[in-house]
């Protein structure tokens, strides 16, 4: 399974490779640009876009203070068959100012977030292979800085299972009675490509994620996985999940559940939720609200973090965000009090 992969990547490299073969000037040329879609590259399949984030914070933590936070560019190619090649670049924290070390680079690194390979046989059966974000809940495979409504994420959705996995995937849709059902099912195996050397990456896994939108009641999912971890590969987890996202005229609910066992005692099981509301004010501006419960293993007590914020959508591609947060219990020193930040999607 690695080999393939090694081959898969060796056969991007190459087809990414290609588009030198056209010539620079008229590829630039003829580049047609959309916010929020990015550049696409005609005559070559390929388009290019991303996003970036910044902001500012009122804590002195490694990963704010002042700075640019985030800074993610996307390549894909798209031929006239059924393949599709995908990768994500994500320079997190390029430059930063926090009070104890002034303007620095010390924390910039360089993440690949995304690297696949999708073959697209019909709407029921696809296929991924490559490196992929972990189809656990809704906002793991959303993230992106623009796409949601606060500068910090919920704790579950980083802290109870990684967030990339390398390895295949099957998914599609499905039809049931009157409604249709999304699917994922995936497996890791080997060492994560690129693995984050700040994160604990699979060392191996497998799971699955359904999601079924309905017409009225919002979109309801289900997350199952099996999964060990490389920093200790003698502790089997299995984790399940439960998301929930509902949206009607500007207003929006969002909910998600995780338990994660150990087969090592429940003094090792891991467990937290979210309740996220937005609401409409005026105009562009929104108020958001969240509630979130985080049980870490071990015996500390339960967290609770509570978040208020304002968010601005300038344009489809661009928010202005700003939220206080405050925590209970918080002997894992989660990041709360004031952040305010920015980020395009282009």
């Amino acid at each position: 399974m690695v080999s393939k992969m090694r081959r898969l990547l060796i056969l991007l490299v190459l087809v990414l490779g290609g588009v030198a073969q056209v010539r620079a000037e008229d590829i630039l040329a003829g580049a047609e640009y959309q916010p929020g879609s990015g550049w696409q590259l005609p005559g070559t399949g390929f388009g290019v876009g991303g996003y970036a984030s910044g902001g500012v914070s009122d804590e002195p933590h490694p990963s704010n203070g002042l700075g640019l936070d985030h800074f993610s560019l996307f390549l894909h190619w798209e031929g006239e068959g059924k393949l599709r090649l995908f990768s994500e670049l994500d320079f997190e924290n390029p430059l930063s100012w926090v009070p104890s070390n002034g303007l620095t680079t010390d924390h910039a690194y360089l993440a690949l977030e995304r690297l696949y390979a999708d073959y697209l046989y019909s709407e029921n059966l696809n296929f991924r292979v490559g490196k992929y974000l972990t189809p656990i809940g809704r906002w793991n495979v959303i993230h992106a800085a623009p796409l949601v409504w606060t500068t910090s994420r919920p704790l579950i959705t980083e802290r109870t299972f990684p967030t990339n996995a390398t390895g295949a995937m099957v998914y599609g849709t499905l039809p049931l009675m009157d409604h249709e059902i999304d699917y994922s099912v995936y497996t890791a195996v080997g060492s994560e490509w690129r693995a984050d050397p700040r994160l604990d990456p699979f060392s191996q896994a497998y799971g699955l994620h359904l999601s079924m939108p309905t017409s009225n009641l919002g979109e309801f999912g289900v997350s199952y996985a099996n999964f060990e971890q490389e920093s200790a590969t003698s502790e089997h987890k299995n984790l399940l999940g439960v998301d929930y996202f509902w949206s009607r005229d500007r207003y929006e609910l969002s909910s998600e559940l995780v338990y994660r066992f150990s087969d090592q005692g429940h003094q090792l099981d891991e467990k937290g939720l979210f309740i996220q509301g937005v609401a409409p004010i005026a105009g562009r501006w929104y108020a958001i609200a969240r509630y979130e419960l985080y049980q870490q293993a071990g015996p500390a007590p339960a967290m609770n973090l509570y978040l208020a914020g304002v968010a601005m959508r300038l344009t489809p591609a661009m928010l202005l965000k700003a939220e206080f947060s405050h925590a209970t219990h918080n002997q894992i020193q989660a990041p709360v009090g004031f952040y305010a930040s920015f980020a395009i999607l282009f």
